[in-house]
């Protein structure tokens, strides 16, 4: 829930106001022409692979900021978050996210990518002292139920108006990258019977979930505006639907995605939603579904995954794994040119296999919960 410093990095020449209305005081800057950019939350654990609820400080200082990106605290004390700097692909980006989980471990830190800790206390949160995080703690109050960590995804914009091409199109493809980024089945040490019990969580936080179908800027900026007022809440920030536009940054930002302990999916993922983004803006879907079939839609990933059926661009129902390999098609047309599509292998290679939501129920059978914690806890350590 952090404001990400991701684009912050772009050359000046890209960063020039653009015309229009502005979100919560801000207007939207040019970010650059389709360039990306992540935010990886990460869950701070002790040796017993439990929750730490005020590791995320002491590592926040000791790590600060460098050339790949910011590390900084996030509302939970058992979190940190990492905003790289700007990057022309999924592979640059992952090579940042690498770089910094090393350091994370050599300042002693003990990170899981996960969506949620597998068994983390019902209402153990542990929130971070800041006024921001004051404001969120006091006013979502019992909603607060565990932390949750993402990954989310910024994708550079040139101006407005391909900002608000490629929030319509990843508002409806926003779908897709969630099902293939299911990855936390469990909370409070139970089987929720979900791919993502994550979604269950932040879906009833309010001003989130599928965004609203806007279809130009300023409809946006007033919507935002009416918002912001309504909420008593003091910037676009405080907006936390799946998709959402970041005015400050010049960036269209995806916040649907589980973290991943897999840095080679992630990339994937990275990668997939850069090309989903400018896909959307060079060749635009002329239909836009319903909010409330994407909602039923959203359900229905985080329910069943990758096994899904969900309502198409058409109104035809299909099984998700069409629907994201048709993804990957999209993708890699408008990015195989410029040689930014080697990552969406691994998107390919992940359809014909077992889901990592999949994975862990599978690891918990054999190994018990605590097999299942040393293995996120693993995976978070290694490239692969």
């Amino acid at each position: 829930m952090t404001t990400s410093s991701v684009q912050s990095s772009a050359p000046d020449d890209l960063r020039g106001a653009a015309a229009g209305v502005s979100s919560g005081g801000a207007p939207f800057r040019s970010g650059g022409e389709f360039t990306v950019g992540a935010e990886e939350e990460l869950l701070l654990v002790g040796a017993d692979d439990q929750l730490l609820p005020d590791a995320g400080e002491s590592l926040v200082q000791a790590l600060g900021r460098r050339p790949e990106g910011t590390t900084s605290r996030e509302l939970y004390g058992a979190e940190i978050e990492f905003a790289t700097a700007v990057g022309r692909s999924g592979e640059e980006v992952c090579e940042w996210l690498a770089t910094f989980r090393e350091e994370l471990r050599r300042a002693g830190g003990r990170p899981m990518a996960v969506g949620l800790h597998p068994s983390g206390g019902f209402g153990d949160i542990g929130l971070t002292a800041a006024p921001r995080y004051d404001l969120i703690g006091s006013t979502l109050a019992g909603l607060l139920r565990t932390p949750t960590a993402a990954l989310q995804v910024h994708v550079g914009m040139p101006d407005a108006a391909s900002a608000i091409a490629a929030f319509r199109g990843l508002r409806h493809d926003h779908t897709v990258l969630r099902a293939l980024a299911c990855g936390s089945p469990y909370w409070h040490g139970r089987d929720s019977g979900l791919a993502s019990a994550r979604w269950a969580v932040v879906q009833s936080y309010p001003r989130g979930g599928v965004p609203p179908l806007v279809r130009s800027w300023d409809e946006y900026a007033a919507l935002a505006d009416a918002l912001l007022a309504a909420a008593e809440v003091p910037d676009f920030t405080h907006l936390w639907w799946d998709v959402r536009l970041q005015p400050r940054f010049g960036t269209v930002e995806l916040r649907a995605m589980d973290a991943q302990p897999s840095l080679a999916t992630a990339a994937g993922l990275i990668a997939l939603t850069q090309g989903l983004a400018r896909h959307a803006v060079e060749r635009p879907s002329p239909t836009d579904l319903p909010t409330q079939v994407l909602t039923e839609n959203n359900f229905r990933v985080a329910r069943y995954g990758l096994e899904a059926r969900i309502v198409d661009r058409d109104g035809t129902m299909r099984p998700v794994r069409q629907l994201a390999a048709r993804a990957v098609a999209e993708a890699r047309a408008v990015l195989g040119a410029e040689g930014l599509d080697a990552p969406l292998e691994v998107v390919e290679r992940l359809l014909g296999s077992e889901p990592e939501y999949e994975r862990q129920r599978r690891i918990h059978a054999e190994h018990g919960m605590g097999g299942l914690l040393r293995d996120l806890v693993r995976r978070t350590g290694t490239t692969d």
